[in-house]
């Protein structure tokens, strides 16, 4: 059912495919070479019988690669052919999981020990956080051996209050989603109830339901970032939550443009609202609104000041400002009701958001 392609076959893809690319390089003295893509064409997947190139890793031992595998390629509702509502809304749905919203991880076996893997690295900040809980975990240890010493991979989402995506978990966790076999690439349907054995935290399932409720429950749903259905001819299917989505448009491209427009329209407490105080992502748009707030009460300072002088005075004395410009405008108007309208427009783009931040 799972299309497992060799190493010599995912070259060929890449060498034919733009969006597909290889990554090589060496971990603890072993060559790694790993498999992405840069754009989820669906043409793409499909010509090239793909679906299996997302994180997929070689490691040669022995002068011999030996795959890893990752999560399939699939698609979220209604974003591809084969994936719309009206091509699913009469199939069985034999398995609900709520989707975790962290970063996939990856154990990789080498000479008998485990070292997690994110898409493309072994030391990325998730992975070396990953390799510690390990170490705390002897549970979590002997489940993962247990799975490699039955041919199987088992795949996890790392979470944790400082590397927030979208949804907060308020805590650090390594949460399995998947096991998968490794020679046939087939799901186990029923790995929670190994993996409880062990005390091993799992994506929490749910009773299958048609997908027309799913997308009653996906309008008015808060507290996940939505679920992964399972149809009995082992389509999987990402549907997210009209909440997450509206919380993943606000934090998706937190830059210092659009954290000086949510200032200046006085909503961006709404951010704050869904960010983890200890995360990176909190801590950076605190950085950025309170060097914003430095500068635009200062400019407002030099505004007022301005005011209180005539024209001539006022050009000699702010001609060499960086905002002089705005200045002028408002010496004009007599008010300071012209600035905001202006800054916005200024820093609407992230070039003169940076520029006028002095962040260049």
């Amino acid at each position: 059912m799972f299309y497992l392609p060799s190493k010599e076959e995912c070259d060929y893809i890449v060498e034919n495919s733009k969006q597909f690319f290889r990554k090589d390089f060496e971990f603890l003295g072993k060559e790694v070479a790993v498999y992405h893509y840069k754009q989820g064409d669906f043409e793409e997947f499909k010509k090239y019988n793909a679906w299996e190139l997302r994180a997929l890793t070689f490691i040669k031992n022995d002068g011999k690669w030996e795959r890893f595998l990752g999560i399939h390629k699939f698609f979220e509702l209604n974003q591809a052919p084969g994936w719309m509502v009206e091509d699913l809304i009469d199939k069985k749905i034999i398995k609900v999981q709520e989707k975790i919203d962290g970063t996939l991880m990856q154990p990789i076996l080498i000479d008998g020990k485990i070292y997690f893997k994110s898409k493309l690295r072994f030391d990325s900040y998730q992975a070396l956080r990953s390799n510690e809980i390990l170490k705390k975990s002897p549970n979590l240890k002997e489940f993962i051996l247990k799975c490699f010493d039955e041919g199987k991979i088992p795949l996890f989402e790392y979470v944790s209050e400082k590397s927030q995506v979208v949804m907060d978990y308020g805590k650090e966790a390594l949460i399995l989603i998947q096991v998968r076999d490794l020679k046939t690439g087939e799901y186990d349907l029923e790995f929670e109830k190994k993996a409880q054995k062990y005390n091993v935290e799992c994506a929490p399932v749910y009773e299958p339901k048609p997908l027309r409720d799913y997308l009653e429950e996906k309008e008015v749903c808060v507290s996940k970032e939505g679920w992964v259905l399972i149809f009995e001819d082992m389509k999987f299917v990402k549907l997210k939550t009209d909440e997450y989505l509206k919380r993943h448009k606000i934090l998706g491209d937190i830059k210092e443009n659009n954290i000086i427009q949510m200032a200046l329209d006085r909503n961006i407490h709404d951010l704050y609202g869904i960010l983890n105080p200890k995360s990176e992502k909190y801590e950076y748009v605190k950085e950025i609104h309170e060097l914003f707030n430095k500068k635009y009460h200062n400019l407002k300072r030099d505004i007022k000041k301005a005011l209180k002088l005539p024209k001539s005075e006022m050009k000699k004395r702010f001609a060499n400002h960086p905002q002089y410009e705005v200045i002028a405008l408002c010496h004009k108007r007599k008010d300071l009701s012209e600035l905001d309208e202006w800054l916005k427009k200024q820093t609407k783009k992230l070039k003169g958001a940076k520029k006028f931040l002095e962040r260049e």
